[in-house]
């Protein structure tokens, strides 16, 4: 493989889905070892967990940024373009600079067969060791013990919780996802646990080789009622008010702070900058439709308690698509109540199974369930009505919404 563009590489190194045979990260030491000859960063951070990655790591980036610190940040899936993932403080990294790394890679790997993920993490790997990075995030994928990130030695570990999700790969109880997601404890090193509820797997290990950890309520507090909200960790406080009825979770903020508390003696503005924060398809408003990456029945709680906040007493329409894998069943009960008409999206992904999702739902709920032939013609209808939708399901579904959304406005601009 020789291509000089990404789209080429990305189809080449998504032929490669992960097998069971494929775990284990002894078989990627030698390509890192090639790769990495340089720390990534001064100080780096994992960050793994079921929900809320992705909303500590871009809170925690913007706390370092605003204090000056030089910050790579590797998070995973993409919403809309592969490039997203590795990023230089705000900046995603430019195509030619991955298919370098990819090149690179291919060349090292000899006969090692990599994965998708092995190949992104890599290249972000890569990336960052030419950088004089002061800190560089990482975001474990799924698990932990088995994830190519995990080849990382972090100063921190984050684990935002613990829920049921991935099964097939993580096993099917807490205990046992509390395990692989526990691998990224580091001996000697410091953890932010980032839930009040942590499986014993996780404390466990925590308490037997960090040299500190820090839990969410019993080291750092979240205080929260009707009409306060407030964060408070040894002498520091700071007031989460505005974060109450916010698109990112207060839990979220909370482990982004003590990190950075950990991390850094520079003074910071926390709640300005939480004020300021946003992330793309996390409860996200655009016209009248609210897009969100929930795909699991914890993440689709975080969604309907969004909703019932800022908008009581009100129904919307889905868009809805999820993976197989999914408990479908549990997202639909959680959900249903808010729901008036579901409409399910075909999406042209092996991963997903959208005749047995249809019927699925139509078995767990009392009002219609339409069939779409794509997300973008289920977008265009809902645009033209104008009444309230909720897109959920998975990052391909919300992906492909901001696709649809971004080409119906362009259309009519042209028409107008």
């Amino acid at each position: 493989m020789n291509s000089d563009h990404l789209s080429d590489w990305l189809t080449f190194i998504n032929s490669n889905r992960p097998n069971e045979g494929d775990f284990g990260l002894e078989r990627l030491e030698d390509v890192y070892t090639e790769i990495v000859k340089s720390p990534l960063a001064r100080k780096t951070i994992l960050v793994g967990g079921t929900n809320g990655k992705g909303s500590t790591i871009e809170f925690l980036k913007n706390f370092l940024l605003s204090s000056g610190y030089n910050v790579g940040s590797y998070t995973s899936p993409h919403l809309l373009e592969f490039n997203e993932r590795i990023k230089i403080n705000e900046t995603s990294i430019e195509d030619n600079r991955i298919i370098e790394s990819f090149k690179r890679i291919n060349n090292l790997k000899k006969k090692t067969r990599l994965t998708y993920f092995d190949y992104a993490t890599l290249a972000a790997f890569d990336i960052f060791s030419e950088e004089e990075l002061d800190f560089a995030i990482l975001e474990i994928g799924i698990g932990g013990k088995y994830d190519p990130v995990n080849l990382i030695n972090s100063d921190l570990s984050i684990i935002t919780n613990i829920e049921l999700d991935h099964e097939k790969w993580l096993g099917s109880s807490l205990e046992d996802i509390g395990d692989q997601k526990a691998a990224i404890l580091k001996k000697g090193k410091l953890a932010i646990l980032g839930s009040d509820e942590m499986p014993n797997s996780v404390t466990t290990k925590a308490t037997e080789i960090c040299s500190s950890h820090y839990q969410l309520n019993k080291d750092f507090f979240i205080q929260e009622n009707k009409t306060h909200c407030s964060y408070s960790f040894s002498e520091k406080n700071c007031n989460l008010d505005f974060l109450s009825n916010g698109s990112l979770n207060t839990d979220a903020a909370a482990s982004a702070i003590t990190a950075y508390n950990l991390l850094s003696n520079k003074e910071v503005e926390f709640q300005s900058i939480i004020e300021k924060t946003k992330l793309k398809g996390r409860c996200d408003i655009v016209n009248n439709f609210i897009l969100d990456v929930s795909h699991n029945p914890a993440s689709v709680k975080n969604l309907i308690s969004f909703i019932e906040k800022n908008f009581k007493d009100q129904k919307f329409k889905a868009i809805f698509a999820a993976m197989s894998e999914k408990d479908s069943s549990s997202i639909i009960k959680e959900i249903a109540h808010l729901i008036s008409e579901w409409n399910i999206s075909f999406i042209e992904d092996k991963r997903f199974d959208i005749p047995s999702l249809i019927n699925l739902t139509r078995s767990k709920v009392n009002v219609n369930v339409n069939s779409a032939d794509t997300v973008y013609s289920a977008v265009e209808r809902g645009y033209h009505e104008g009444t309230p939708y909720i897109v959920f399901g998975s990052f391909i579904t919300v992906s492909e919404a901001y696709r649809a959304l971004d080409t119906i406005k362009l259309l009519n601009r042209e028409n107008s």
